[in-house]
């Protein structure tokens, strides 16, 4: 089947979880299908990513926007029920140049990559799939509930257009994915059981790699530090939960990795605290950790971070948030936190009892491959392509 894989974000770099996902899923479907990927994209970083990705796409085309138009259609449409994020991408001379994609290379289904490319689809005659990842209305919401006063107002009203436009999508798509049960649990529409479940997945081959005896870090973050549940993490662990840590082992040190942190969260570097910034291959720095950690309070969706480290055979813990999808088990396959003094409690237990660590990890490492599979998300997903 030819399928048009279509992205507001060129898939690589894999440096945030919707490109990993998109990614991941491209490689997987190539096998069983004809992949065409259409993305939209304001910066130049093209050549590497389409040297990469020309592997598993049969045609790439990378539609370039204009930040000036795009930011113009944000302001127009306060007076519209658009999400300002679907405004944002909502470019005529887009959807034109897509839709001469799909006649020209015969397309015959066109997967779409989150609510905001909703508009692309409408007039295209073909059988039409979009991935709602995650819930962006309760995403907006919890952004909202945790921000200053103008934010607060943006994002509050954001939430609201986006939960009525996630209810529209099931007139204008075929079928609808999204990433776990908790996120469609989160919908307001009435038919949210027609939703597919397709988890993020994690390929055991991949994740075979070198373990060094001696690990320089004793704990790890890492995601794109752009983006502000991270940021938000980052600063708790840092602020928060590193200091009564400190209190009893001085001498732990953490690395913070993943690129566009802001200056404030750079300046918290020193000795202790390591921030490498963008990251090439996480394997190298999953390997030389003893504990990863994602102390996540805002966002929503299913956590690629914690089924990477955890597929790398490291002991993690994390929130009852980001476990809400995950669904491991506490104090077998995970530990869970729920404030700065549980989390430090957490660390200090795993860095002094190697055998609590290890049977953390390792039962992390079996839950992730049996119930996270990559190659069974993907021929879920193919199958409803071809139904």
């Amino acid at each position: 089947m030819k399928v048009a894989v279509v992205l507001t974000r060129i898939p690589f770099p894999l440096m945030k979880g919707d490109k990993l996902r998109a990614y991941y899923q491209i490689k997987e479907l190539a096998k069983q299908h004809e992949v065409y990927l259409f993305c939209l994209n304001y910066k130049d970083e093209e050549e590497k990513a389409k040297e990469e990705l020309s592997k598993y796409c049969k045609t790439i085309h990378i539609e370039k926007l204009n930040l000036f138009s795009s930011l113009l259609r944000v302001c127009f449409s306060v007076f519209s029920f658009l999400p300002f994020q679907t405004a944002y991408y909502n470019s005529p001379k887009a959807k034109k140049h897509f839709k001469a994609f799909v006649k020209r290379n015969n397309i015959e289904l066109c997967y779409f990559q989150f609510v905001r490319l909703a508009p692309f689809a409408k007039k295209i005659k073909r059988k039409k799939v979009l991935d709602f990842q995650d819930t962006l209305s309760m995403n907006m919401k919890r952004r909202a509930d945790n921000s200053g006063l103008l934010q607060r107002v943006l994002f509050s009203i954001e939430a609201k257009r986006l939960a009525r436009y996630e209810s529209k999508m099931f007139e204008v798509f075929d079928a609808l994915t999204i990433i776990t049960d908790a996120d469609r649990k989160l919908l307001k529409s009435p038919r949210k059981e027609e939703v597919h479940i397709i988890p993020n997945g994690v390929a055991e081959s991949y994740f075979t790699y070198p373990q060094p005896k001696e690990k320089p870090y004793d704990i790890l973050f890492s995601g794109a530090m752009s983006y502000a549940p991270n940021i938000d993490a980052a600063e708790y662990l840092i602020k928060e939960i590193m200091p009564l840590v400190w209190e009893k082992k001085p001498n732990v040190k953490i690395a913070i990795a993943g690129g566009g942190a802001p200056i404030s969260l750079q300046k918290e570097a020193n000795e202790r605290i390591i921030m490498p910034g963008w990251v090439d291959d996480m394997k190298e720095y999953y390997s030389q950790t003893k504990i990863f950690i994602a102390p996540m309070r805002i966002g929503t969706g299913l956590q690629n971070k914690l089924l990477e480290a955890m597929a790398m055979n490291v002991a993690c813990i994390t929130s009852p948030l980001a476990n809400q999808a995950l669904k491991a088990k506490d104090k077998e396959e995970i530990l869970i936190a729920d404030n700065a003094k549980a989390y430090a409690d957490c660390i200090i237990d795993l860095l002094d009892n190697e055998q609590l660590s290890s049977k953390i990890a390792n039962a992390g490492k079996d839950y992730v491959f049996n119930e996270y599979s990559l190659e069974n998300s993907c021929e879920k997903l193919s199958n409803i392509f071809k139904n």
